[in-house]
Parts: structure tokens; sequence; C-alpha cells
């Protein structure tokens, strides 16, 4: 993170929106806000409009406002790097709210509340009268970040989301900066959707699926490849990859023993890798490991010459898609982090490799030639650079968002934050 004291109203803005506050202005007043602005008047003249001698020079202000009216100076220095700082620390004083949740009834707010908790966040919640008298959950500064990258979601969240749901969303955020699997190699086939045609499958083939089994072929996916979990069948493939006979017969002895004991060691397998009240679910080749469901919808994993009986709730069954997801997430989460930070490509070593920074180049709009090599992203880093200011200044910040600058303007603003950057860092780095 850059110091404070170099910033430039630009680098200001992107750094406060990074942090995840909103309750500023930078360029123009505001209603109840504090703002910083750049005026040729004196600080009388800001409130009084009264003529002085040193009309002339160009100063940066500080000052609070409502609706558009500046009410009282706060700061003011011909500096725009002090004033900038002050801004800053003013700024940080206040802690600034996100709407995370806007529900219908009280227990949706409640299942929220109790995830915020989970992940150490802080929160608030009340009532507003909102087309009714609607629960309200609000989280503060970046951890609205946080929330969004674990909901996979545009926040507000209106309804609270189901496990299938989440995967949905959370995948749909995969594919939109991963859009060529190159970094999470998911690839899934649409979900059945129609609960006749399964129940007309499980008629034909005398094989009545798991509840859980059923949910992730319904509102998931009809099978697909998953990068850690491995490649799932098709119901398809599931009916004829399994025998009705065997799979309504109860389990062998020693699973029954396992199931009762709730024990999830890993034991030596009797041998086969079919038995009994199981059901395939896998390809029969998947390099990850060989897994069966129960007709209870428990999971039994086979790797080699072991076995394990894990009795997940249907809920943790199907998370386990989620947090693949979020794993193949991580990385681009890094990656928007970064973009938050307003810092150089060129002085992270981790950012200098090829797929790091293909995958910055895709999100920003940069083409990069899939055969370069480390050192030609080398090269290219002062390029990138501008080109990730350029997607700061067109995505970022409160000047983007009440302004929507033209092509012209985002150059020239660009300009003066790689000029501030590179003038930080001569100084840093001498």
């Amino acid at each position: 993170m850059w110091e404070v004291k170099y910033l430039n109203a630009e680098l200001l803005d992107l750094k406060l929106w990074g942090e995840g506050c909103h309750l500023y202005q930078i360029c123009q007043t505001g209603d109840g806000e504090s703002c910083l602005i750049q005026t040729r008047d004196t600080p009388q003249e800001s409130l009084s409009r009264r003529s002085d001698t040193l009309r002339e020079h160009e100063r940066w202000q500080v000052v609070h406002a409502e609706r558009g009216v500046v009410q009282n100076l706060l700061f003011e220095s011909t500096d725009e790097a002090e004033a900038c700082a002050f801004m800053y620390q003013e700024i940080k004083r206040t802690k600034h709210p996100h709407l995370a949740g806007l529900f219908q009834t009280d227990a949706e707010a409640e299942q929220l509340c109790q995830v915020l908790t989970q992940l150490q966040i802080q929160f608030s919640r009340d009532i507003i009268p909102f087309e009714g008298w609607q629960p309200r959950v609000r989280v503060y500064d970046q951890d609205i970040f946080t929330v969004e990258r674990h909901f996979g979601s545009q926040l507000p969240l209106r309804k609270w989301l189901t496990v299938p749901e989440r995967i949905n969303v959370t995948l749909a955020r995969l594919r939109k900066f991963d859009p060529y699997n190159r970094y999470a190699e998911i690839t899934t086939n649409p979900p059945i959707g129609s609960e006749a045609t399964l129940s007309a499958l499980e008629a034909q083939h005398g094989i009545k699926l798991p509840e859980v089994y059923r949910t992730f072929l319904l509102e998931v996916c009809n099978g697909g490849n998953w990068e850690r979990l491995g490649h799932y069948w098709s119901v398809e493939e599931v009916m004829v990859n399994n025998s009705a006979e065997l799979w309504n017969q109860p389990l062998p002895e020693f699973l029954a023993k396992l199931k009762a004991a709730k024990s999830k060691d890993w034991l030596k397998n009797p041998g086969g890798q079919q038995y009994p009240g199981l059901l395939r679910i896998v390809d029969w080749d998947n390099p990850v490991r060989d897994l069966f469901l129960t007709q209870e919808g428990y999971e039994v994993e086979i790797q080699g010459d072991l076995i394990n009986f894990s009795e997940f709730s249907p809920e943790q069954w199907l998370k386990d898609f989620l947090d693949d997801i979020q794993y193949g997430l991580s990385t681009i989460e890094q990656l928007l982090a970064f973009l938050r930070s307003g810092e150089f490509i060129q002085d992270y070593a981790y950012f200098h490799s090829v797929n790091v920074a293909r995958l910055l180049a895709e999100t920003i709009g940069l083409d990069i030639d899939p055969e370069l090599t480390n050192e030609q992203v080398m090269v290219m880093r002062h390029e990138i650079d501008h080109k990730i200011n350029q997607w700061r200044i067109e995505n970022m910040g409160k000047m983007w968002y009440n302004f929507g600058f033209n092509a012209e303007q985002v150059e020239l603003r660009t300009q003066r934050i790689l000029e501030r950057l590179g003038y930080i860092y001569n100084i840093l780095h001498p």
C-alpha cells in the first residue's frame, strides 16, 4: 500500500474505495459528507464568497458539505498531497457501512448473521420500513469484499441462498474471470432441471437416487469435471454403470459397522470396487478417487486398498463443490485485491508469472499472447501497469462513479496516477 503523504486526488479516491470507504466525495461537494475540493477561494470565500487578494492561488480544501453546500472548512493547503493525507485520516475516522442483506424474513437475516459470525466479521442488524418492515444486515469497510467473495454474488442479498444457489452464483463468478478454464478446470453439464425426467429415469432403471444426489443433478449439474474432486458421471451414465440388484441390497457388514461407529478412519479395503448398497457416481478411471453414495446419501470413498465412510450431511456433501469453486477463485480474488490496492505489478515478483499476468490482463482487457514467456512478461510490466491503472480509473472510486469519465479524461487521470506512483517508487527505492 502506498504512503498516505504522497497521495494525489486520484490515488486517494482509489485508496479509499479499495479500503471499503464510501462516505466521501472527491472534487465535488456531497450531502452530509467530507469532501476534497480544489478551489481558488480563500477559506473565507468558501463560506462567504467575498473577494480577496489571494484568490489567484489554487487551494485544496477538505470541507463538510450538506446538500452540495459547504458548511465547514476542515483543512486547507496549497499542497495537494497534504490535503489528501488529511482527507484520508478524516475519512478513516468513520466506519463505512455497506448493505449486505435486505430480507423478507427474520430467519433469513439470522442465517446471514450466523455466517458473518463464523467469518469473524462485525455487523449490525436492524429493521427498516422499506416495502414493509424488512430486516437489514450491514457490514463495515473492507469486510464488504470478504462477504462478496464468500457468497460469490452481488450484494445485498435479497433472499437467503441455498447451497445449490451459492454454487451456481459462485461458479458464474469464476467463469466471468476465468472463461477459458485456465486456473480452475471445472466444466459441468447443465442441471437436469425436471423432476419428471429424473423420476422417469429412476423408474426405468429401478434405482432410486439419494435425495442429496437428486438435488445435485436437478439444481447444480448433471455431472461434469471438478478439478480437485474428479469427473462425475451424468445420471444416464450412473444408471448404465450401476446394478439395481446390488444397489437395493443392504450394506456389507463391515461398512454397516463403520457407519454405526460414525468412524471417519481409513480402513483396509477387503477387496473389490463395488459393494452392495453403494452407488458409484464417478468414472472408473477417475484420477482423484472412487466415490460412492449410500441410499441415505452418505459418502464412501475408495483410494487404492483403503476405504473410508464419511458421514456428511447432505448440505456438507454439496458444500464440497462450493469449496472447490472457491479454491479455484482464490488466485483471482488475490488479483482483485491487488487491483484495489493501487500497487504496481512491477513491484511484486509473484505477479510476474505468465499465468497470473495473463489472468490479470484478461480481467482488465489487455491482450497477451498465449505463448509469452516469463521474460517477455517482465518486459511488458510497464505496459501492464499502465493498463491496470486505466482499469482502476474506469472501474473504481467515487470519481468514476460520479463523473463517468470519457476516454480522454481516463487517460489524463491514469497518467497522474502513474506519475505519482513513479514518484513514490523513486522515494522508497532510491
